[in-house]
């Protein structure tokens, strides 16, 4: 059986967005699945991370097929003075955004519709045909975020009928950030559409979480079962290498991204309320407001920021300290926020403090394989309670209940969900 999969983030990209597409493809092709991969370019790309050493996970079986690009991300960071191009949710700015940066985001929300990298699906597109009409590809799957690349995907569908699956790994429009670009009434009604039509047009939709899946249906991807949640997942043979010997001092570790609407204000208060040392490790992006409120720390806590590190290196540090810190968004589209690092910290093995909703799809998640709790961001002694439990007894996670989410089983759960016969 043949798959193509048209992704804009694939190896040297780094961060999370690659490693979904990177790791099912994996275990897809040792299912016997022949796998061509329609990428951009590694070296016109406009990749926010990069990291080498994911290349590892391009197995045989994987036909990588890379394509021109046209963005204009050179222009934004002309005009803002930037180096690097943004990361998601703004967590790359200072606390005070500036009247450039303003501007920047306007047009970039306005002119720019559905995102900036829609410069590159012609060539998506074309790319993909040919792998059509020479290959006899008939299964596609499409995942965003960039959303533009669900485009290619409504075009090869109607041109060549094509069996499409529309993969989320966040939403379109209620991403929470979403209205950060100040888009205006036309912008938002004008992308609403796109959204729908992509909606209403796949065959099957695959979403990372319970709440966001229903939120798909309810505005047109109909009928309901071909909307399937299939959460991310860990794959065990990262960890399988490292050491789980953890250091002296009590550490807790943040990987990911971490922006304003991460009120971690109280969770810094419970910090302060623990008398014995802390090593607060934040790794990722972060944004300038958020290192201020982690700085009002007080001096029995240790704190390390630490820009982001290769997947391989972070597996490491996850896997040597006592707990991992987990935290959502304070936005109405949070209870279905589930993000792939929640399960790389179930792969490391340390107990999970989380901080979000507690009825969310995450807090569900992580109460069924009894890998922590997560609690208000106010719970200011649920928080110290949890924290001084782990001091004097911190178990490794029971591999045997986070065993489902490995990504080999996913793999199948996808050949599933789009039809195709697995072994």
């Amino acid at each position: 059986m043949k798959l193509g999969i048209i992704t804009y983030y694939w190896p040297p990209a780094g961060g999370p967005g690659v490693q979904r597409w990177l790791k099912l493809s994996k275990y897809l092709a040792r299912d016997g699945i022949e796998l061509f991969i329609v990428t951009v370019d590694a070296y016109k790309a406009t990749y926010p991370l990069r990291d080498e050493g994911l290349y590892s996970d391009v197995v045989d079986g994987v036909t990588v097929v890379r394509t021109n690009t046209n963005e204009k991300f050179g222009a934004y960071k002309k005009f803002t003075g930037k180096k690097k191009v943004p990361f998601s949710g703004f967590s790359g700015e200072n606390s005070k955004v500036g009247f450039i940066q303003k501007v920047a985001r306007f047009v970039r929300g306005n002119f720019f519709v559905p995102d900036a990298r829609k410069g590159w699906n012609s060539h998506a597109y074309k790319a993909a045909a040919k792998i059509i009409e020479e290959q006899h590809v008939q299964h596609w799957i499409t995942t965003s975020p960039p959303h533009s690349t669900q485009l290619v995907g409504l075009r090869l569908k109607k041109n060549y009928g094509v069996n499409w699956t529309a993969d989320f790994r966040d939403p379109w429009t209620d991403i929470y950030y979403y209205r950060k670009f100040y888009p205006t009434a036309i912008t938002r009604a004008y992308e609403r559409s796109l959204e729908r039509r992509v909606f209403t047009s796949c065959d099957q939709l695959i979403s990372v979480s319970t709440a966001w899946s229903q939120s798909y249906i309810a505005k047109g991807a109909q009928p309901e079962s071909k909307v399937h949640t299939i959460t991310n997942g860990f794959d065990k043979e990262d960890f399988q290498l490292h050491e789980t010997t953890r250091p002296e001092v009590f550490t807790i570790t943040y990987a990911g991204t971490l922006a304003a609407q991460y009120p971690v204000v109280e969770f810094v208060k419970a910090l302060n309320c623990i008398g014995f040392r802390i090593n607060l490790k934040v790794i990722g992006s972060w944004d300038g407001l958020s290192k201020e409120r982690f700085e009002k720390c007080k001096s029995h806590i240790q704190l390390e920021f630490i820009d982001y590190v290769p997947k391989q290196k972070l597996n490491s540090i996850l896997v040597s300290s006592h707990l991992s810190l987990f935290l959502l968004p304070e936005v109405d589209s949070a209870k279905g926020h589930v993000p792939g690092k929640l399960f790389d910290y179930m792969g490391a093995g340390n107990p999970i403090l989380g901080l979000g909703p507690i009825q969310g799809d995450a807090a569900k998640i992580i109460r069924s394989v009894n890998a922590g709790d997560i609690f208000s961001y106010e719970n200011t002694q649920g928080i110290v309670d949890f924290i001084k439990a782990h001091k004097e007894n911190c178990p490794r996670l029971d591999s045997v209940l986070t065993h489902k989410y490995e990504r080999s089983l996913q793999a199948k759960a996808v050949l599933q969900a789009i039809s195709v016969p697995c072994k």
